[in-house]
């Protein structure tokens, strides 16, 4: 699910559209908000694409079984895989089952290059022949299969997430995430999930949106007098110097210390260095941490910052 930061991120990139041409508030907003609520659907493609490796696996046995010559193990197919209960317990699950029918752009048994190449480099690893000859297996040895199968094969593949990215541009930055949501629900089923099991949520609480929206307004709103700030506070730095991504993160950082009160300086701090490490150059993270360390001893000293006794992330 979405946490603080991923949100956070969210509104940096909002922003980085905005100061590079995109400068109509209202659509940056808009866009921000429905890029969130996309995340959603990736996690559910990729879901369906980790089904439609079954799919494969069956179309498998049954081009054996239709052999005029078949082979031994042709005749008689080993099905643990396809029988997988992961698989069945996706299968029936109420809102996978709404997004195939209500999602018709991406199918992946047209497009079935990449569940196919997905169960074929699968099958041939040792952990899979050894699933395959077990004379026993459980639940965890199901779920260690379709773990591996996901961790290996799909959410590294680079030619899955080109595809995706061509179906929706904004998916390609989202994958980490909608990857982790994958993985984190294959781990989260037991012997006992079914039907009525549900996946896991986009937002833990729909109020973070009401967050991000207003972090972006804020950030935008209140512009001249952070840039001032950072002016201020970057003495030795000639703001033109201050790359534009790092010029957003502190942006960010200073609205948040002067118009988020529920918010504890340390978390801002901690955070958009966090965000600094992904998104900006290596340096950039001791910069960023300089200039809010010392903005927010400025702000405090000249008692701009006022913060609640009780902060929230």
């Amino acid at each position: 699910m979405l946490g603080r930061r991923q949100l956070r991120s969210k509104a940096m990139q909002a922003l980085y559209a905005y100061y590079r041409g995109n400068d109509d508030k209202s659509a940056v907003e808009i866009n921000m908000m429905r890029g969130i609520r996309e995340i959603e659907n990736l996690y559910l493609v990729l879901l369906e694409l980790t089904l439609a490796v079954k799919t494969q696996a069956e179309n498998k046995i049954e081009i054996g079984l239709n052999k005029n010559f078949p082979t031994p193990e042709e005749s008689n197919p080993n099905r643990r895989f396809v029988n997988n209960p992961i698989f069945n317990i996706l299968e029936v699950n109420p809102q996978l089952k709404e997004f195939r029918e209500t999602h018709k752009e991406i199918n992946w048994d047209i497009e079935d290059v990449y569940p196919k190449r997905a169960f074929k480099e699968l099958s041939e690893t040792k952990e899979y022949k050894e699933y395959m000859s077990a004379s026993h297996v459980d639940f965890k040895d199901h779920s260690k299969i379709l773990i591996l199968l996901y961790d290996r094969f799909i959410a590294p593949n680079e030619e899955i997430t080109s595809f995706l990215e061509d179906k929706n541009i904004n998916w390609a930055d989202d994958m980490h995430i909608a990857n982790t949501m994958v993985i984190n629900t294959l781990k989260s089923f037991t012997p006992y999930s079914n039907e009525e099991t549900k996946l896991l949520k986009l937002l833990l609480d729909e109020s973070h949106l009401d967050f991000t929206r207003e972090l972006l307004r804020q950030t935008i709103r209140y512009e001249d007098s952070l840039t001032k700030i950072i002016d201020e506070t970057a003495s030795n730095w000639e703001l033109e110097r201050i790359a534009l991504i790092d010029k957003i993160i502190l942006q960010m950082a200073l609205a948040e210390f002067l118009h988020f009160p529920s918010i504890p300086t340390k978390v801002t701090i901690n955070e958009y260095v966090e965000i600094a490490k992904s998104y900006s150059t290596p340096n950039s993270q001791v910069f960023i941490n300089g200039i809010l360390d010392k903005a927010l001893k400025d702000l405090t000293e000249s008692g701009e910052i006022r913060k609640s006794a009780r902060g929230l992330m």
